[in-house]
């Protein structure tokens, strides 16, 4: 697996079906397995989707952060000679855990559970959620190119324009 580098432009929007599919998907996941959080967030670290939450955390900053550790943890992959990255990590902590599942390169299934919740718990259904969050997404997924989003044109347009407008006052 590999992940988008830096000239990567390209961002994936999700129509509100999708949306509301996704969250269908982790709702019920959350309820079979009691986990605090669960979220659909892209490796550029935006949440998709979202079912419950941290009183006083922020979700967006905790999925920038997890995108950000998988690509930190593609390297270490590489470093050790490994082909792939990994698509599973998992960090336990004393009284809540995190769980993430890459979907493919570009999704991540984000966990965050009470630690008296048994891991092989959150590893058994978060199979079943990847496969119908992948179904999801490849339902209607749209593309959207941002690497040129300005033509040629658009700097000496909006230095124009610019000109104008401060030639007014």
């Amino acid at each position: 697996m590999s992940f988008p580098g830096k000239d990567d432009f390209r961002k994936v929007f999700l129509t509100e079906n999708q949306i509301a599919a996704a969250e269908k998907v982790l709702k019920e996941f959350a309820t079979k397995t009691g986990t605090s959080a669960v979220m659909l967030g892209d490796m550029t670290g935006q949440v998709l989707a979202k079912h419950g939450g941290l009183l006083d955390r922020d979700l967006e900053i905790f999925s920038v952060l997890a995108a950000s550790n998988f690509v930190a943890t593609a390297e270490m992959a590489k470093q050790i000679g490994e082909k792939a990255s990994f698509e599973v990590l998992f960090h336990e902590g004393e009284s809540r855990s995190i769980y993430l599942v890459s979907l493919n390169e570009r999704y991540i299934l984000e966990i965050i559970f009470k630690s008296n919740i048994p891991p092989g718990t959150i590893r058994i259904y978060s199979k079943k959620a990847k496969e119908k969050l992948l179904e999801v997404i490849a339902s209607e997924e749209v593309e959207v190119d941002l690497s040129n989003i300005f033509d040629d044109n658009f700097s000496s347009l909006l230095d124009e324009q610019l000109n104008k407008t401060l030639g007014e006052k």
